[in-house]
């Protein structure tokens, strides 16, 4: 049996991965899901899991559940170093579109949960026209919402020295390694999703989606970002982020759907 502190030390062994243990002065009931989900990327229903956990000192006795369901069990050091692989290959999925920049971009160090953060929107405009606005983002209209915050956020890599590309291509639809600005585009699933990969400089790893799905009377429009924090600095870069980010997305949710109505209403009529 490994006590929490025993798996960290194993842990850090193991990875290579050495942070200091401060032990919290606090009872148990006072971390709270919320201070994890704050300090970790962690989600939610683990964390809710591994404090209730903390809550009961017991000694695991698994041989009825082992009984009921054999496997082959394997010593906690071999269980991190396999983890620790398949994790490597986290960002070669489909998530990431198979993108090989997205997959050379992949550090370990990344948190393997990704935070997010986003807006979904109900419209009665089709999913054609849906698709077409979504695919006009970095043209005439920017990215549909708050431009000002999109060009400052871009002037702040300029200032660290990190030149950024500009423009798109001239054509009304995107194709997967069309790149946007500093976005690259790494998913196209026509009338269904379009996924722009972030390359502005930040300590993590991150994709913006833009999802259509039909409801048939209405269509849902999601907007969301995913970021995959860079240890503690790119935590806290998330949060910094965070009140902008809801902000923008859902203004940016809102207007493609009333640009989207706009051509729908033209089109019937």
């Amino acid at each position: 049996m490994l006590s929490y502190q025993q798996q960290f030390i194993r842990f850090m062994a193991v990875s290579g991965k050495h942070r200091p243990l401060i032990p919290i002065p606090l009872p148990t009931r006072w971390i709270s899901v919320w201070f994890l989900n704050v300090i970790t990327s962690v989600p939610p229903t683990i964390a809710k899991a591994l404090i209730q956990g903390l809550k009961h000192d017991l000694i695991a006795d698994d041989r009825a559940l082992r009984a009921l369901i054999p496997q082959t069990l394997i010593p906690f050091d071999q269980a991190v170093r396999r983890t620790l692989k398949e994790e490597e290959q986290l960002v070669n999925s489909s998530d990431w579109g198979y993108d090989d920049q997205a997959f050379a971009r992949w550090r370990p160090e990344y948190g393997y949960y990704p935070k997010q953060a986003g807006c979904t929107v109900v419209t009665q405009a089709s999913r054609q026209a849906l698709w077409q606005v979504v695919n006009q983002i970095g043209g005439e209209e920017g990215y549909f919402f708050g431009n000002l915050l999109w060009k400052t956020r871009g002037a702040m890599d300029l200032l660290v020295g990190h030149r950024l590309a500009k423009g798109r291509p001239q054509r009304a639809y995107l194709q997967t390694g069309d790149t946007v600005d500093s976005w690259k585009v790494i998913i196209v699933e026509e009338e269904k999703q379009l996924t722009l990969l972030f390359g502005m400089k930040a300590p993590g790893l991150g994709r913006l989606s833009f999802t259509i799905n039909d409801k048939g009377d209405r269509r849902e429009l999601d907007v969301r970002a995913w970021w995959h924090p860079h240890g503690m600095p790119g935590l806290i870069y998330w949060l910094l982020m965070i009140p902008a980010h809801l902000f923008i997305f859902r203004g940016m949710a809102q207007r493609i759907a009333r640009l989207a109505e706009q051509i729908s209403g033209r089109v019937e009529g």
